[in-house]
């Protein structure tokens, strides 16, 4: 009982459940559990990573900038209320406006990190890598039917509030400022959830077409361990 007591405890990381979590294990992060890949496999590809490297550093200047106009501004509204005792209530407007954009444009960059909320019981409950994989291609595959159906809705409301020329209260600025945060962030994750489907297929067919290759390989003949035999005349000389 003492040994049992003394034995040191198997770290939570050396089990073989493959869930990818650099806080609870320590297996690597494949590649496909990226949006983007980290290789290209065709020259199309290699532009489309190169068009999407650009656009991610615009989103991320826009969300850097959105942020720190948004940090300005409430800096500004407490002091012209508190200190000036004159409060501008458009700063409020433009506030909203700065946040919904922050938010919208943070949703679809974290669908390109794959940062957003997801829980770890398929990974605790399935052992096997290979169904592993199966499920979050069907859970990739949901999410971005479900971001296209979320974004029709949204294109269509922000369509309405473009057509019928609705302005804000205090700025009069058109509201299609604000409604256009909606279709972006939506057309973000609907975009990653492709490339994550995509490429969470070409892995899927990777794995398969080595398994098939490795299936297919004939077996090794094993190895005669056994030593030879001396023939019978010399034994009987040896024990002559």
């Amino acid at each position: 009982m003492l040994n049992d007591q003394l034995s040191p405890v198997k770290p939570v990381g050396e089990t073989k459940i493959y869930d990818y979590d650099p806080d609870l294990s320590s297996h690597p992060v494949p590649p496909h559990l990226h949006a983007i890949p980290d290789q290209s496999e065709t020259r199309v590809d290699g532009y489309l990573v190169r068009f999407e490297l650009l656009l991610n550093k615009v989103f991320r200047s826009l969300m850097m900038l959105t942020c720190l106009a948004l940090a300005a501004l409430m800096f500004a509204q407490v002091v012209m209320r508190y200190v000036l005792e004159s409060p501008f209530s458009g700063i409020e407007e433009v506030s909203i406006l700065l946040a919904v954009w922050v938010y919208f444009l943070g949703m679809g960059y974290a669908t390109r990190e794959r940062e957003h909320i997801h829980g770890g019981i398929v990974s605790l409950v399935v052992k096997d890598q290979q169904k592993v994989a199966y499920i979050r291609f069907i859970g990739s595959l949901i999410c971005m039917i479900a971001a296209c159906v979320f974004g029709y809705f949204a294109y269509k409301y922000a369509l309405k509030e473009i057509t019928r020329g609705r302005v804000s209260t205090n700025m009069r600025w058109p509201r299609g400022f604000w409604s256009a945060s909606m279709i972006v962030g939506f057309a973000m994750m609907i975009g990653y959830f492709l490339l994550e489907t995509i490429n969470e297929y070409r892995g899927l067919r990777k794995t398969a077409r080595q398994r098939k290759q490795s299936s297919n390989q004939p077996l090794s003949q094993p190895v005669n361990q056994t030593p030879p035999q001396q023939p019978k005349h010399q034994l009987d000389s040896q024990e002559a």
